[in-house]
């Protein structure tokens, strides 16, 4: 067998993960692109930092949040990480996962700590 041919097929071994990995990230942002272009006044939206706030005015790339309190300041479009569902809405689709038939459950809710152990891992 032809060096180079096996050095070809080494070489395309390793780009195929690699331009399929980048398709994925290249959907991911596009995806995020479209999320964040139809965001508008009204809507509330947390940052990739934890910022929450609510959408008071936009721009074409920047928009103004306010926060609970009432102070407003300005974003640009791209530090929005997510829209922040209602409560309300929120509560509906958990009622909805609820079980209909009414049974109780005699295992721990989801919050329940059975073992009270600290956690050594840091």
């Amino acid at each position: 067998m032809d060096p180079i041919f096996l050095l070809l097929i080494i070489f395309a071994v390793m780009m195929i993960p690699m331009l399929l990995m980048s398709s994925r990230q290249r959907k991911a942002q596009r995806a995020h692109q479209a999320l964040v272009n139809q965001l508008g006044v009204g809507d509330e939206v947390r940052t990739h930092s934890g910022f929450y706030g609510l959408i008071v005015e936009a721009d074409d790339d920047v928009v103004i949040l306010e926060t609970e309190s009432g102070a407003q300041t300005k974003w640009a479009r791209a530090a929005i990480a997510m829209k922040v569902e209602d409560e309300a809405a929120q509560d509906a689709s958990e009622d909805a996962e609820d079980p209909a038939d009414g049974s109780e459950d005699d295992g721990p809710a989801d919050g329940d700590i059975l073992n009270s152990r600290p956690s050594t891992d840091r």
